[in-house]
Order: C-alpha cells, then structure tokens, then sequence
C-alpha cells in the first residue's frame, strides 16, 4: 500500500504502472507539483535535470488519461503546478525580445505542454511564478493554489539529490495549521514524492548539491520546523528573516558584490549556470568602469570590421619603392 509520505523512486514506479494499487492510487491524485530549480535553456526548456521531472509527469499523466478512457470513467485528471520564478543562486533568465525575465516555472509549463511524447493540455497546467527556493515553493503553493483548489493528495515531482529535503519542507509546511489556534493542524494533506534519477549533472555537481542539500534538510528538521509551527509563523519568518522576501535583506542584496570560488561554483553549476556566461560588456563597480572579455572581443571584431571596409574602399595599395615604411594609394 503506498502510504502518505512515501519517497516513490522512478524506475520503481513506471515498473509497476499496471499494478491495481499504483494505477488506483495516481487516479485518486489531486495534483502533480514539479519542482523547478535552475535557470532554464530557453523559453520552453528547463535544465536537463528538471526536464527529467517533467518527462516523468508527462508520461505519468497520459497513462492515468488513457486508464481512465479505457474504463469508460469519468474524467478526473490531476492539475499540474509547475514551481519556481527563480532560482537564490543565480541571475535570471532574460528573454532577448522583451527584456523582462523568464520565470522557470514558465519553461517547464511550456515544456509539458509542448511534450514531444506525451503533450499535456495547458488546461491542466498551472505556473508558480513567486517562490526562489524549496521552502517558498512549498510555501506559496499552498497558499496560492492549493488551500484554494482544495487539492489535498499532492505529489512532489524532483531529483534524488532534491528528494530528501523536499520532503522535509513540505512535510513542515503543508502540515502546518494556519494559526495556534486551528482545530486541524494539517487541513487534510496527504504528499507524496516521486524521486526522478539525476540526469544531465556531472558527478561533482551532485555531490556538491547533495552536500548543501543534506545542512539544509539538517536546518529544517532541528531549527525551522521547531521554531515556526503556524502557517503565520512562516509566513513572518518569509518576510522578515529570509534573503528573497525580507525587505531589509532584498536592498542588501541589491548592493553586494559577490565573489564565487570554488564549492560555490560547482554548487551554481548544480542550478544550471553555464561555465562561460555573457555578461554585462561594461560594468561600473565601486567607482570604477570594468570591461569585459567580451568587450575586447567585440573591439577587436570592430577593428576587423573597419579594416576590411577601407581595404575594399582602396583600388590599389602599394609599397612606396624608395621608402619600405610609406603605403602609397592611388
């Protein structure tokens, strides 16, 4: 029987899609959560790693589509939430033709719905476009859809290396009653995990992730979910105390430089940063204008450029015979 709380792995599961209690227990669920987690490809891909959550959701929608036309029921098919406007970790994706961000809920929707195998109707796709880390996911998905919807048996859609820590989070954060004084303390959750195998990140990049994955997990269990029990509570810790939604820490943040050696490289590539990014050509930083690599690059090009243009403008160019060091254009 496939209890509340369960970590279901992958392979375990698509291995026992035909089982009567697999097949019975994905038609009773409400809604499928897909985690986002890294700066997306493009407007319609997500890194490769989240596009292996969305594979899994696909083809785990279809089937419960197909199961449900195949017993001539009533159609009840789950809702599915994509996660996340961003990631903490890393600049945005900027869309070139508007310049204004690209949430990454926004690419894992298109990417479901535009599904090469297993296309999902966008009427069951929904994007979470407020939360930057697992907790404000766990955090805003409830408050904004589903105490709403009244979806109550979830699935939490991620990667092993994510799994363990998910949980944790929404285990504390669905589980929590809305104030001290609430009768139900869990308004009737039932969660499940679906542990995707990590694809598309190099060994040292997982062991990186897993490392910072385990101390927040840690973090969790023996410091937040002790100190704030109420949704209220939470919802103060969000606003006054973390990096992405406390007002005094987002000015901060919007003045500090920071420099990245190290384990903190790994760990961004983890999130889908790119070795060699294209940044700003110019930049002004305590008082002092910075050139980019790619500003001398672009230079160097100009100069090229120009160079070409005037020799194709000269009809003839020679050497003065009785000076070496004089071009003589006629």
């Amino acid at each position: 029987m496939i209890k509340p709380g369960s970590i279901i792995e992958e392979d375990s599961l698509f291995s026992n899609l035909l089982d009567d209690e697999y097949s019975q227990w994905l038609k009773s669920l409400d809604a499928i959560l897909v985690l986002g987690g890294g700066v997306p490809l493009s407007p319609t891909e997500p890194p490769v790693y989240v596009q292996r959550r969305c594979d899994a959701v696909a083809r785990l929608f279809d089937f419960i589509k197909k199961n449900q036309i195949s017993q001539s029921t009533k159609e009840k098919l789950p809702s599915v939430v994509c996660l996340s406007a961003g990631t903490a970790h890393l600049p945005q994706f900027i869309t070139p033709h508007n310049g204004l961000p690209l949430w990454e809920s926004t690419a894992s929707a298109a990417y479901l719905m535009q599904h090469g195998s297993h296309p999902i109707p966008e009427k069951y796709v929904y994007a979470e476009t407020t939360s930057y880390d697992t907790i404000s996911n766990a955090f805003y998905t409830r408050t904004s859809f589903t105490d709403i919807a009244g979806w109550r048996k979830l699935l939490v859609v991620t990667n092993e290396f994510h799994i363990e820590r998910s949980k944790a989070i929404f285990d504390w954060i669905f589980h929590a009653p809305s104030t001290s004084s609430a009768d139900n303390d869990d308004d009737g959750y039932d969660l499940y995990y679906l542990s995707c195998n990590n694809i598309g990140l190099t060994s040292e990049a997982i062991e990186t992730r897993k490392e910072h994955e385990k101390r927040g997990e840690i973090n969790v269990k023996s410091k937040l979910a002790t100190e704030y029990v109420t949704l209220r509570e939470i919802w103060e810790f969000l606003t006054t105390d973390h990096d992405f939604y406390a007002a005094s820490k987002l000015a901060k943040r919007g003045t500090d430089h920071e420099g990245s050696t190290g384990s903190k490289n790994l760990l961004k590539l983890s999130y889908g940063q790119t070795k060699s990014g294209g940044g700003k050509l110019v930049e002004y930083n305590g008082g002092k204008v910075i050139l980019s690599i790619d500003s001398f690059a672009l230079l160097a090009v100009s100069l090229i450029f120009i160079g070409v243009i005037c020799s194709m403008r000269c009809k003839n160019v020679r050497w003065d015979t009785t000076n070496r060091n004089v071009l003589k254009f006629n």
